[in-house]
């Protein structure tokens, strides 16, 4: 019998089809978000670490299966052997040989029938109606499973509680905030130190909650009152040292070259301009040009923070609105233009066939406002984003054409090209010649005529009406979706 080998079959595993499948499942969500919230590494080594937990167990799993199997193929084969020699001895004109009874032939063929039999279900195999054991210890393997991902590197390396700025923290207090912890520490140590590390507001209520409970009439109103600022000045301390400590941040400042920038981000705050120096140093720089390139100061710290900020809500908001929209429009049966990440890129946000035959020109208008007074994507650069659209639609049909000399587009998306082409010359004529006042309700006609519709959606605002001016145009809000409300950070 061989002893147990090592398939590897983990690797094999493709890293987008591991990350897919933990995106879909709500408990590995809950795993990852523990993970980083609990890692100085955040959301890098939770995933990294998910992926390197979920190969070692496929690796395990498999290596228990193909060694069951392979012990099994080893069985069969020898029962096949003895099996072969009774019969060709038989066969031959002999009698059983010595020491074989009829009866142990058949013995031969169960054990047979039931290897075989196994060998289709291997885990019924291995364990039968018992729990699938992986190891004798689960905290030994469990260890095992961190020693290994921490020895590979893959998430740099393993949580740290940053004990010496929290240190520095409670060393900075008055004496009696510190007294106050110091008694509730010897009273309460473990739930004191889940209130200082609670994640969220919510976590941190209920743990300051407990733990007033629990010393209830031991401590006194004013001790009370004085642990609650001593523990929110700690909690603030350690998230600061979790979020980006002094190594990392002097890590992300060595691959900074511009020097106003590195200053800038040294002097930053740590929920915005440092993270995004640790996370994505490529994005920052890009950010920082565009900042400087529209007049902002190279020393406005401030600034660049507000300019940050800015950006990154309107282009959140705009991208989880494209895609809100896209999947709430029942009405449209397939997209020649569907959501993508650029936001902001000038044209129509999606574009799209509805059950009737109507084509949809869509501009998401996902922000604040409840009234809509402009919508340039469908009114001033209309005729420039229908050619550029049908022209886009038109050579993507080209291009699969080529690929494959057999494909045949749909005749409803030829048609709907067809309709937006002539719209766009008709919209042409109609914006150089003839009155003002009657272009908006010519233009409304020419669009229902070749059965287009102007659509405005709201699938991350809470836009509700258009002025009347787009509304002559043929516009129309359609509200896709309820104003987003994000849960706070370290919030399940």
């Amino acid at each position: 019998m061989t002893g147990p080998r090592r398939f590897r079959a983990g690797r094999f595993l493709d890293a987008a089809a591991v990350h897919a499948a933990a995106d879909a499942n709500p408990r590995l969500q809950r795993f990852m978000r523990t993970v980083a919230a609990h890692s100085e590494a955040g959301d890098v080594r939770s995933r990294r670490l998910l992926e390197h937990l979920i190969r070692r167990v496929v690796d395990d799993v498999g290596d228990l299966h193909l060694n069951n199997a392979l012990n099994r193929l080893e069985r069969i084969a020898v029962l096949r052997d003895n099996i072969a020699a009774i019969l060709d001895h038989v066969l031959e004109g002999g009698t059983l040989p010595d020491g074989v009874r009829v009866a142990t032939l058949g013995e031969y063929f169960d054990q047979l029938n039931t290897e075989m039999r196994e060998l289709s279900r291997p885990r019924d195999g291995i364990v039968g109606d018992a729990p699938l054991r992986l190891a004798d210890d689960s905290a030994v393997y469990a260890d095992s499973l961190l020693r290994e991902f921490d020895a590979s590197g893959g998430a740099g390396g393993r949580h740290v509680e940053p004990t010496a700025i929290v240190g520095d923290a409670f060393r900075a207090m008055p004496a009696d905030r510190q007294a106050a912890l110091r008694r509730a520490a010897e009273l309460e140590p473990a739930a004191l130190w889940r209130t200082v590390a609670a994640e969220s507001e919510a976590g941190k209520r209920a743990a300051v909650a407990d733990l007033e409970t629990r010393l209830g009439g031991r401590l006194t109103p004013d001790e009370l009152a004085r642990l609650r600022t001593a523990v929110d000045d700690l909690g603030r301390a350690r998230s600061r040292g979790l979020q980006v400590s002094e190594a990392r941040l002097t890590e992300a400042l060595a691959r900074i070259g511009d020097a106003d920038l590195r200053a800038v981000v040294a002097g930053g705050d740590i929920w915005l301009t440092q993270q995004l120096a640790v996370h994505n140093p490529e994005a920052l720089a890009t950010l920082w040009r565009r900042f400087r390139d529209r007049g902002g100061r190279a020393d406005d710290g401030p600034g660049f923070r507000a300019y940050l900020r800015h950006d990154m809500v309107t282009y959140g908001r705009g991208v989880l609105g494209e895609y809100g929209a896209a999947f709430s429009l029942s009405s449209i049966e397939l997209f020649l233009k569907g959501p993508d990440a650029n936001i902001k890129v000038a044209g129509t946000d999606l574009v799209g066939i509805g059950h009737d035959g109507w084509v949809w020109l869509i501009d998401d208008k996902s922000h604040r406002a409840r009234s809509v007074s402009g919508v340039s994507a469908l009114t001033d650069n209309l005729v420039a984003n229908l050619r550029r659209d049908a022209a886009d639609f038109r050579d993507a049909i080209a291009r699969l054409q080529r690929d494959d000399p057999g494909f045949t587009p749909d005749p409803r998306i030829v048609d709907a090209i067809s309709r937006m082409e002539d719209a766009a010359a008709e919209i042409d004529r109609i914006n150089r010649r003839g009155s003002a006042s009657t272009r908006p309700a010519r233009i409304s006609a020419a669009l229902a005529e070749r059965r287009l519709r102007l659509r405005v959606t709201s699938a991350a605002g809470e836009v509700r009406e258009i002025t009347q001016a787009l509304r002559d145009l043929g516009l129309a809000v359609e509200p896709t979706g309820a104003p987003v409300s994000l849960p706070p950070i370290g919030g399940r």
